[in-house]
């Protein structure tokens, strides 16, 4: 993938987190609450940030080591990425 495709993809994914955070600011803004809801969706909004940390680290090893991984180095640096992605 290239780093403009996966600078697009993390710039998208804050929108999104932006957009969930908005949504529980304007819930809780209300006289009337729903806490569910707002709780529901905080924790959305949590799950995605843990996405966003998880997507932007693999493109900085990718895009600042990539070009130093040696071919037998490369094995482990996909076990790393894939320890990343959990």
């Amino acid at each position: 993938m290239k780093t403009i495709d996966q600078k697009k993809k993390i710039l998208n994914h804050i929108s999104r987190i932006e957009g969930q955070l908005a949504s529980v600011k304007s819930e809780l803004a209300k006289d009337d609450v729903d806490c569910i809801k707002a709780s529901e969706t905080l924790l959305s909004a949590s799950r995605s940030f843990a996405g966003l940390r998880q997507k932007f680290t693999e493109a900085f090893l990718l895009k600042h080591f990539i070009a130093q991984v040696s071919k037998k180095d490369r094995v482990l640096f996909e076990k790393l990425l894939s320890l990343i992605k959990g």
